[in-house]
């Protein structure tokens, strides 16, 4: 499981149509689709997903972000790669805040500059095109929330 991850494709990066550009970052860096599905979000699955954050950031955060995904497409997606394409890709996507992201990454060149300050300050969540697994167990976790069809070993 060290050449397997999982990512997704928000909201925000689907309504920019952004897709394309994300998927040529890893494309680039020798990274392959495994298996991906383009789907509407549902509460239950952003729930599943998110709950620890709603569980410690509370009811105003998991109502944003229910706001942010549901009924809204997303593309989860399994890449792979060779050993350590977790911290790879993580390093391909850039830091969680665009306006921090490295130029290079996917945050740093395509976030349009979002921050934390603004989106509080305007009341949503931080647009940030893309989630990446951080760990094997979260991969195998959200991989089986959003492609529950797909064998994670």
């Amino acid at each position: 499981m060290n050449n397997i991850t999982f990512v997704m494709i928000k909201p925000d990066a689907v309504e920019k149509n952004a897709v394309y550009a994300i998927m040529r970052y890893f494309y680039d860096n020798g990274i392959s689709v495994c298996c991906f599905d383009v789907q509407q979000a549902t509460s239950e699955r952003v729930t599943l997903h998110y709950g620890e954050h709603f569980e410690r950031l509370g009811q105003d955060f998991a109502n944003r972000m229910l706001e942010l995904f549901v009924g809204k497409t997303v593309i989860p997606i399994v890449l792979t790669g060779e050993e350590g394409i977790i911290a790879k890709v993580r390093g391909i996507v850039g830091v969680t805040e665009p306006v921090k992201a490295a130029k290079g990454t996917i945050r740093g060149d395509l976030g349009d500059g979002d921050s934390f300050e603004r989106s509080e300050r305007e009341n949503r969540v931080l647009r940030n095109l893309i989630h990446a697994s951080d760990t094997p167990e979260a991969v195998a976790r959200e991989a089986h929330i959003w492609l529950p069809g797909y064998p994670i070993q």
